[in-house]
């Protein structure tokens, strides 16, 4: 079972490549949530990769779709589908999980995992880059 996913993502993320070599599927080797919970087991690490190729090529398809269509609400509309997909995935995937992992997989996920990097926020670190120091205005003035 693992060989046959194994292989699966393979052939998958092969061919997914675009002419520049670069391949559409390359993020699931490098964000797979296997490498981020502990204690799978086999059957899990399997299941998961499949189910990861499964999304990532609906996901590709949806994202094609959205790219080629000019009109607003079809747009509107495939982002639906694809936030549903989303779901579905992280729902498949969960359900294969025990409680402690699902906890894990919940934190990858915000720590920026498969679906977005949306968990992944810049901060400013301490002050806004405004000097509290006081002098001369323009102009001359004085406060």
């Amino acid at each position: 079972m693992l060989c046959f996913a194994l292989i699966l993502t393979v052939v998958v993320a092969v061919s997914g490549n675009n002419q520049d070599g670069k391949g559409k599927n390359n993020a699931i080797a490098q964000q797979t949530c296997i490498n981020s919970i502990s204690g799978l087991s086999e059957y899990q690490k399997g299941r998961i990769i499949t189910m990861e190729t499964q999304n990532q090529t609906v996901m590709n398809e949806l994202r094609e779709k959205q790219r080629l269509t000019t009109e607003k609400d079809k747009k509107k509309e495939i982002k639906k589908q694809m936030d549903k997909q989303a779901e579905t995935h992280r729902n498949a995937v969960t359900s294969v999980l025990s409680a402690d992992q699902q906890k894990q997989f919940l934190q990858f996920q915000t720590n920026g995992g498969i679906q977005n990097n949306q968990g992944q926020k810049q901060g400013m670190g301490k002050g806004n880059g405004q000097g509290k120091g006081k002098g001369k205005g323009m102009g001359g003035s004085r406060f």
